[in-house]
């Protein structure tokens, strides 16, 4: 059985992650629920606490007590009920933990612990400084999570009718491409996107290789779109591009006003991250809409 198909065979938990600020909207608990339904998974919501960092006093750090980051976490939990109960996507009934560390190590092991079928929390701040320092939490839960993480924009709604899947046929992606056809509503669109590569040679050899490699996508393409198992009515289109990957997604999105981007990631060195960044990366910047990003394994 392949991993995407394995996935959706079970039961399982959708985590949402939420620390019960004004950000914590509706948006973030209707993707939660969607999430659940089209999976099948048990809603849990997690809030995390980043400890208080100690104080400085002379040479020396003084620790903060421990009850001072106990009442944080408390009111942390209390925000999040409340969240709970006065948003109309969201149930107070829907159990709620809070623990205290870094937000995109505890959520990506607590998925892990959980055996969470994704992570929901929201798309993160676009502010060059998260850039800089690599602060954003949703970035930075990505690249710890072994978890498909379904960032939510502000606009996400009820039926979302069009998903554009960035799709280069590795594992990741085809999952990210079976997760989006769960998500999408009936009657909607789901547009898998393949970027092939923009360089080009004037060469007999390179364009024999260039005409093999066309030769090889519709049978790639049919393979997926085999076994994809969307709602009813929903169309599945497939699309060849050249250029960047993340450029064209982010174009295809925007032209289309699409509701989701989905797009498998591959791990990358801290080099490769500071010098280029993977393409769920720099689509997460720059993305109108929401972004499913599903880990490699």
């Amino acid at each position: 059985m392949s991993s995407a198909s394995s996935l959706l065979s079970h039961h399982g938990v959708v985590l949402v992650a939420c620390d019960g600020t004004p950000a914590s909207g509706d948006a973030l608990f209707t993707a939660a629920r969607l999430a659940a339904s089209a999976l099948g998974g048990a809603l849990q919501v997690l809030g995390v606490c980043q400890p208080t960092p100690g104080l400085a006093a002379d040479m020396d750090v003084v620790p903060v007590s421990a009850e001072l980051d106990a009442a944080r976490c408390l009111a942390m939990q209390q925000d999040i009920q409340r969240a709970l109960s006065i948003s109309p996507a969201g149930d107070p009934s829907w159990p709620v933990s809070v623990r205290l560390g870094s937000p995109p190590r505890e959520l990506a092991a607590e998925a892990m612990r959980r055996q969470a079928l994704v992570i929901v929390m929201g798309i993160g701040r676009h502010h060059p400084l998260d850039r800089s320092f690599g602060t954003e939490t949703t970035i930075a839960t990505l690249r710890e999570s072994r978890v498909p993480v379904l960032a939510v924009a502000s606009n996400f709604g009820t039926d979302p009718l069009h998903a554009v899947v960035g799709l280069d046929f590795s594992t990741a992606s085809v999952q990210a491409a079976h997760l989006a056809a769960r998500v999408v509503a009936p009657n909607g669109r789901l547009t898998l996107l393949h970027v092939q590569p923009r360089f080009e040679h004037p060469s007999a050899d390179w364009q024999a290789w260039d005409a093999e490699y066309a030769r090889t996508l519709p049978p790639l393409f049919d393979q997926v779109r085999t076994q994809l198992n969307p709602q009813d009515g929903v169309l599945v289109e497939t699309i060849t591009v050249r250029g960047d990957p993340a450029a064209s997604l982010l174009s295809m999105a925007q032209q289309t006003q699409c509701d989701l981007i989905a797009v498998g990631t591959q791990r990358h060195s801290v080099l490769e991250r500071l010098i280029v960044g993977s393409v769920a990366t720099r689509v997460l910047r720059s993305a109108r809409c929401s972004v499913l990003a599903v880990p490699s394994v």
